[in-house]
């Protein structure tokens, strides 16, 4: 066989991919990059929506092959460090590659690796004029990281391949064998806004410098959530006021840092100081193996004017110590994984409202729907006008292990690499729970390159990992004789 075409120029693309913007659900100057890429090589695409498919004939030796479908998401989950500037709808990500590791420059950023670098091996595929391949449907989707929008909206029928491969997965050498559904909470609060009464004294509190990661991912890892350590100490502070508070990015990410400003009494101003400063005590040394640099700070502010109504803020923080965090039941069956999980990725207060985003995760939609309902029962059992919704719900994926293409995809690692590939089930979610059910006869498998802490500044990519993703993809393509159309 010939040799397989150097995985460098993966890197150059994935350099260009990360210079566009495309923030989860703001992906349209990626839409126009991938179209223009598909002009300039003079290959055929549809834009399905914001959903892209490329497609590309089969090289004169792979002619009658099957027709393969390559799966990627345009959407990157975009988080900056604390206190540093970047406006994601206009600025790609700027990468600096060690030789070891491809990360963001210093750190300021996440990467997106997830799915950047599964979109820049697809492209470097198209891109090729030397690997041998059967007739190729290559789609991006959006807004993977949130709802999987793009993968619900698209086309029924559109897609013509009989196998697909996903390569969004995230840790070199296997293949996803099952992932776990979800379902957003969202619970929303017009609240009432009154005089502060003249003797509160205002403080403002923050933590920061938690780990975070995935919400499917690093929840395992039993680390805290900055918005859920404000509000299970704040729930414990009688006449308390909220002023102001916020925390978090996106429910699919753990919450790395909060802040609030609240009120209490003068005459309980000492006692305030003195829980504050032994809960922080306990919480560091709980969470101090998997969160090192935490902190949390307090500080006397001016006292605003108005602020939230004594029973509201009851209720707010009520139902944040309600709402379990992190890994709620933990499976027989699977080691080191969750049965169900539930994380809180943001709080808002602007405007009015107050807006309080969870994601709760499972490999059994009946338990997912259970401990959605405890979440909501705890704001709405307040009685305080909180409403609540249910959104973006996503079923398990749990594919035959037996198929044509997984024994294909499992042969081919074989036979190149010289050992088996190893199968894994997670508790993050992938598009295709949604295709399997708008395509019950296509069967799927999913790999990729190690990504270590995606959704946080400390994303990375490892190099070595992109060269041997390449070299298998490269093997499944050239393969494909031994599927049958």
């Amino acid at each position: 066989e010939s040799e397989i075409p150097d995985y460098e120029n993966v890197l150059r693309i994935f350099k260009k991919v990360n210079g566009v913007p495309r923030p989860s659900q703001h992906e349209e100057k990626m839409g126009y990059f991938l179209v223009d890429f598909a002009k300039e090589r003079g290959l055929e695409y549809v834009m399905d929506g914001k959903n892209v498919i490329i497609y590309k004939d089969a090289t004169p030796d792979m002619e009658g092959t099957p027709m393969l479908t390559l799966q990627t998401h345009q959407d990157m989950i975009c988080v900056a460090k604390d206190g540093y500037e970047i406006d994601f709808l206009e600025q790609g990500v700027e990468s600096y590659n060690d030789g070891t590791y491809i990360r963001s420059k210093d750190n300021n950023t996440s990467l997106g690796a997830d799915d950047g670098i599964g979109v820049s091996i697809v492209l470097a595929i198209l891109d090729s004029k030397t690997i041998s391949h059967g007739p190729l449907e290559c789609l991006f989707t959006w807004d993977e990281e949130l709802e999987f929008s793009g993968a619900i909206a698209l086309t029924p029928g559109i897609l013509k391949g009989k196998y697909m491969v996903n390569i969004d997965w995230e840790t070199d050498g296997e293949l996803c064998i099952g992932t776990a559904g979800g379902l957003d909470v969202a619970a929303n609060l017009a609240y009432n806004i009154t005089e502060t009464p003249s003797d509160y004294a205002a403080y403002n509190l923050s933590v920061s410098g938690l780990t975070g990661g995935h919400s499917g991912v690093a929840i395992v890892n039993g680390g805290s959530n900055a918005i859920k350590l404000l509000g299970d100490f704040l729930a414990t502070i009688s006449d308390l006021r909220l002023a102001a508070i916020e925390g978090g990015t996106f429910p699919n990410v753990i919450a790395i840092s909060s802040k609030a400003t609240v009120l209490v009494p003068e005459t309980q101003k000492a006692e305030f100081e003195t829980k504050w400063k032994k809960y922080v005590a306990e919480v560091k040394e709980k969470y101090a193996a998997v969160d090192p640099d935490m902190e949390l700070t307090i500080a006397e502010a001016k006292t605003p004017k108005e602020s939230m109504t004594e029973a509201q803020t009851k209720a707010v923080f009520a139902g944040l110590a309600n709402a379990a965090q992190g890994v709620t039941e933990w499976s027989e069956t699977v080691k080191d994984i969750f049965e169900t999980s539930n994380n809180v990725g943001s709080i808002t207060m602007k405007d009015g409202t107050l807006n309080i985003e969870y994601l709760v995760r499972g490999f059994n939609n009946d338990n997912i729907a259970k401990l959605a309902d405890n979440v909501i029962e705890g704001f709405e059992g307040s009685k305080v006008g909180f409403t609540t919704r249910k959104y973006g719900a996503f079923s398990p994926w749990n594919p035959p292990l037996d198929s044509p293409l997984m024994n294909y995809a499992r042969n081919i690692y074989q036979e190149h690499f010289g050992k088996p590939i190893s199968l894994r089930k997670v508790g993050g979610g992938l598009e295709l729970s949604e295709f399997a059910v708008a395509y019950p006869d296509m069967q799927f498998i999913s790999y990729g390159p190690t990504v270590n802490d995606p959704h946080t500044i400390n994303e990375t990519v490892e190099v070595k990992t992109v060269k041997s993703t390449w070299e298998y993809t490269v093997e499944l393509l050239r393969n494909v004789k031994q599927l049958k159309n």
